[in-house]
């Protein structure tokens, strides 16, 4: 009688092909949680950067520095949180190409907050950039005596608020 020793090239071929489809079948299941999970931390981190504007503006409000609101509109508002995400690079003129993905930075060119949309995630620029969001701050009054600019006065402050400059859709 033979005895044998080991696996036989079919057998390790049958386990190879048996592991690469339970690791593709595993890859798109998680690969679209990844997806989320950006989404929902690039939707976190814009609600904390809106509360950190008004939380500004109100404090300079309370100390009579209303007519500094406008200045808001102009500046970085990652500079308001206590703590940066962890994805945020800092304050730099750069080209888009050289920002790793899932990450964010202030443009000083442009004055604007960008944010690199990451991978694995499905992502629509709806004839915007690809794969990028602009953000601009952008301040809201109600201009009472007309004359295109905020007066503390006479003008009534609405608010602050990051708006996207493009349209996208990130649906989940």
């Amino acid at each position: 009688m033979r005895k044998s020793h080991g696996f036989s090239l079919v057998e390790a071929l049958v386990v190879v092909i048996a592991v690469g489809i339970l690791a593709g079948a595993l890859l798109d299941r998680v690969l679209p949680l990844i997806g989320r999970a950006q989404h929902a931390a690039f939707m976190q981190t814009k609600a904390d950067l809106e509360t950190a504007l008004l939380l500004e503006a109100a404090e300079r409000i309370t100390r009579g520095e209303a007519e500094s609101l406008a200045s808001l509109a102009g500046a970085n508002p990652m500079t308001l949180l206590l703590r940066p995400p962890g994805n945020y690079l800092g304050s730099f003129a750069s080209r888009d190409d050289e920002v790793p993905a899932a990450s964010w930075y202030f443009d000083e060119h442009s004055r604007r907050l960008v944010y690199r949309v990451g991978r694995y995630t499905r992502f629509d620029p709806l004839g915007g950039p690809p794969r990028r969001i602009e953000l601009a701050t952008e301040f809201v009054f109600e201009d009472r005596n007309g004359n295109g600019h905020f007066d503390a006065a006479p003008d009534e402050f609405k608010g602050l608020r990051l708006t996207p400059l493009h349209a996208f859709a990130w649906p989940d």
